[in-house]
């Protein structure tokens, strides 16, 4: 007869929220915002065998509610559909957000982190294994965030990536003056070397025709743009298919802020080379076959504690993840790994992420 085992449970049991200040080790923002703090809200959740999961959540610009305020609107918006109920199930269930039902969750992102993380933890398979991925790397690329530095210290911003093996770099442009762009980029190309990739994120920042007047400079200026990220605003499909039109030197790298349906109508006005992705797994997957379906590669956008890695590993087709270097990564007693301009997902059951207890203890704060 088979050995027998006794079964293991995993419902949900029990939950613990902790609210997070995280300084920022320089002011960080484009063309429309400045930040030099996150908030971020870490959710642990709970089985009865006492597994855990761990999902994150950030706030940029002012503060999360406290912590009994979370603590409230969690108990009430979420943990009673939570309760009792098996992490794969609710992982993987397909909702409908209509009528009451849009934008009434509590910390969304954060429950479905941590959930997926029981699941590979459950399996003891790492995430991007459990989500059909074979390769842990992933072409990388360092992010700036630099609008709101001074040159100096952008150009030291620039050399910590290029010192990090970094081949690839996206800055900032979208400046009133043109000029300014054209002196970042110049001194983006002779800190990170002729050959590397060089992205440029406008931030909604244009209107369509200022966004081709202003590709077209930099082309003229000789500088080779590997992508031109957010030129205008998100929902301008007919603007984006005329700049992917009018500026056949480099592609047009968009989605990021748009959800599911936005991103089914860019990709329907052909308005896009690049579909960016960012946020929730199951959405960003979606979002990623349709693309697919539509012959175009996806890069994904800045995710918590790099996360995104992840997804990024078991999706064909994935250009770039973006890397910013940010303090999140100080929560982590391990953080995601950065070499030679690839990102490497964790080979640990789930998503390989330990929350460091001395730094979740530094960063706490109730109110």
């Amino acid at each position: 007869m088979p050995p027998t085992t006794s079964p293991r449970n995993l419902t949900l049991a029990s939950y613990k929220l902790h609210r997070l200040r995280l300084p920022l080790a320089m002011p960080i923002g484009d063309s429309q915002v400045k930040f030099d703090v996150h908030w971020m809200t870490v959710l642990e959740l709970v089985t009865g065998d006492g597994l855990t999961g761990v999902g994150f959540d950030l706030q940029q610009g002012c503060p999360t509610p406290a912590l009994a305020q979370l603590q409230a609107q969690f108990e009430y918006n979420m943990w009673p559909a939570l309760r009792g109920a098996n992490p794969f199930g609710e992982a993987l269930r397909i909702s409908r957000p209509r009528g009451g039902n849009v934008g009434a969750a509590i910390l969304p992102l954060a429950v479905e982190t941590a959930l997926w993380d029981l699941m590979g933890k459950a399996l003891d398979l790492p995430l991007y294994r459990l989500l059909g991925g074979k390769d842990p790397e992933v072409p990388a690329y360092g992010s700036t965030l630099d609008f709101h530095l001074n040159d100096d210290d952008f150009r030291r911003r620039l050399g910590d990536f290029k010192r990090m093996g970094f081949r690839a770099i996206k800055i900032k442009v979208g400046h009133p003056d043109v000029e300014w762009d054209l002196k970042r980029l110049g001194i983006a190309r002779d800190v990170m070397g002729a050959g590397a990739d060089i992205m440029v994120d406008a931030n909604e920042a244009w209107s369509p025709k200022e966004a081709i007047r202003r590709s077209r400079i930099y082309r003229d200026s000789s500088f080779n743009i590997f992508w031109i990220e957010d030129p205008i605003t998100r929902e301008d499909y007919a603007g984006y298919a005329q700049l992917r039109g009018e500026i056949p030197f480099t592609r047009i790298n968009t989605g990021e802020y748009l959800g599911f349906s936005g991103k089914r109508r860019l990709l329907e006005a052909g308005g896009v080379d690049v579909l960016n992705l960012h946020g929730s797994i199951g959405a960003s997957r979606a979002a990623a076959h349709l693309a697919g379906d539509f012959g175009i590669p996806v890069s994904l956008g800045n995710t918590l504690l790099e996360l995104g890695v992840h997804l990024a590993a078991s999706l064909p087709e994935v250009l770039y993840l973006e890397f910013s270097d940010l303090t999140w990564n100080k929560v982590a007693k391990e953080p995601v790994k950065f070499a030679n301009s690839k990102a490497i997902a964790p080979d640990r059951p789930g998503h390989g992420i330990e929350l460091d207890r001395e730094a979740l203890a530094q960063f706490s704060q109730s109110e």
